[in-house]
C-alpha cells in the first residue's frame, strides 16, 4: 500500500509518498480546500487507488484536511507529535525541516501502522464549531470588559458597552443552541450525564470534552487519551546531575487542558479520589503545580472510565 506523511502548518501542509516500490516523492500544498484537490491530484498522478495517510496532531490546523482525506476514502491516522518526535529521535534524525518532518510522519506510518482516525459524526462537528465559537466569544467578551474597566472617554465606553451587550447575547444564543444540539441526541444526554457523575466536572466541561474528545471512550487506554490532550508529565533527565522539574508536556488539545485547570483544584477538595491523590503527591513532597497537573490528568482518565465502561462515577468502584 502506498503511505504518505503530511506535515501540517496553518497556512501550508507538506506531503511525502512512498510507493509500493520504496520511491519517496515530496511537494507542498496550500492547507485550503484548493490545497487538498491539488493533493488528491497529485496522489492521483502517482497512480494512487489507496493509501495510508499519517498526519500530526498539530493545533486544529489537520482536522479539515483528514476529514478531506477520509471522504476520498483514504485510510487515515492522526498522531500525537510527542510520538512522532520520539521516533524521529530513535532514527537520530539532527535535522528540522518541513520537508523532512513529513518524511519521517511517513517512515513512521510505515513502521508502525498507527490506529486508523474516525471523522467526528456531524452532530458532534456541530457541537465542537459550537463550543469554539462559544470560547471565541467569551475571550473577545473578557478583552473588551478589560478596555471597559480602564477606559474613562465617554465615546469609547459607549462602542464598548454596545460591543459587550451584544456579545453576552451572542454567547448566550450559542449556549441554547449548544443545549438544543444536546437534547436532540440521546447519545450525547447519556454521554453528558456519565460525565457530570464526576464530582469537579461542571456542565461547560463535560461540553468541552464531547467536542473536543468525541472519541474518548475508543482510546485504547486512559493515558493515550491524556498523552492526546498533552496532560502526560515531560520528564528532563541528563546524567547524574542534571534533573530539571517535570511538566505538562502540553503537546495535544489544549481546549481541553484549559477548562481542566480549575475544576482540577476543585476535584481536589470534594472528589474522593482525586483528593487522595493529591494527598499522596503532597506527603512525597511534590509542587503544587505538579500536583494540579495530576489531578487535571485524573480527571481525564475518570472521564474516560466513565464513557468506555458507560456506568456512572463510583467513588468506591476500586474498593
Amino acid at each position: 500500500m502506498f503511505i504518505v506523511g503530511i506535515d501540517v502548518s496553518q497556512k501550508s501542509f507538506d506531503s511525502t509518498l512512498i510507493d509500493e516500490a520504496g520511491q519517496r516523492y515530496q511537494k507542498a500544498f496550500k492547507n485550503e480546500e484548493k490545497g487538498f484537490q491539488a493533493l488528491q491530484k497529485w496522489l492521483v498522478g502517482h497512480q494512487v487507488k489507496a493509501a495510508h495517510v499519517c498526519l500530526e496532531a498539530t493545533n486544529i490546523y489537520w482536522e479539515e484536511l483528514a476529514e478531506y482525506l477520509h471522504d476520498q476514502s483514504y485510510q487515515v491516522s492522526v498522531v500525537n507529535p510527542i510520538r512522532i518526535r520520539g521516533f524521529a529521535q530513535s532514527q537520530l534524525r539532527r535535522s528540522k525541516t518541513d520537508e523532512i518532518d513529513s518524511e519521517v510522519i511517513a517512515t513512521f506510518c510505515a513502521q508502525t501502522k498507527p490506529t486508523l482516525w474516525q471523522p467526528p459524526q456531524p452532530h458532534q462537528r456541530q457541537l465542537r464549531a459550537l463550543t469554539r465559537h462559544q470560547q471565541a466569544l467569551q475571550k473577545s467578551l473578557t478583552q473588551h470588559q478589560n478596555r471597559l474597566h480602564v477606559t474613562r472617554d465617554p465615546a469609547v465606553r459607549a462602542s464598548l458597552a454596545i460591543i459587550i451587550e451584544t456579545l453576552q447575547s451572542q454567547y448566550a444564543a450559542i449556549e441554547a443552541q449548544i443545549q438544543a444540539l444536546i437534547d436532540q441526541h440521546a447519545p450525547l444526554q447519556k454521554q453528558m450525564a456519565l460525565l457530570l457523575s464526576i464530582k469537579g466536572i461542571g456542565p461547560k466541561v463535560a461540553v468541552i470534552l464531547l467536542a473536543e474528545m468525541y472519541d474518548l471512550a475508543h482510546y485504547d487506554n486512559a493515558r493515550a487519551a491524556a498523552a492526546d490532550a498533552g496532560l502526560t508529565p515531560a520528564h528532563y533527565r541528563s546524567g547524574s546531575s542534571v534533573r530539571k522539574r517535570s511538566k505538562l508536556s502540553k503537546m495535544g488539545k489544549g481546549a481541553v487542558r484549559g477548562v481542566l485547570f480549575f475544576p482540577a483544584i476543585s476535584a481536589m477538595r470534594h472528589n474522593p479520589i482525586v483528593r487522595a491523590l493529591a494527598d499522596r503527591l503532597r506527603a512525597r513532597g511534590k509542587p503544587n503545580m505538579v500536583i494540579i497537573g495530576a489531578a487535571m490528568r485524573k480527571l481525564l482518565h475518570l472521564a474516560y472510565g466513565v464513557l468506555k465502561h458507560q456506568r456512572p462515577f463510583d467513588p468506591n468502584y476500586v474498593n
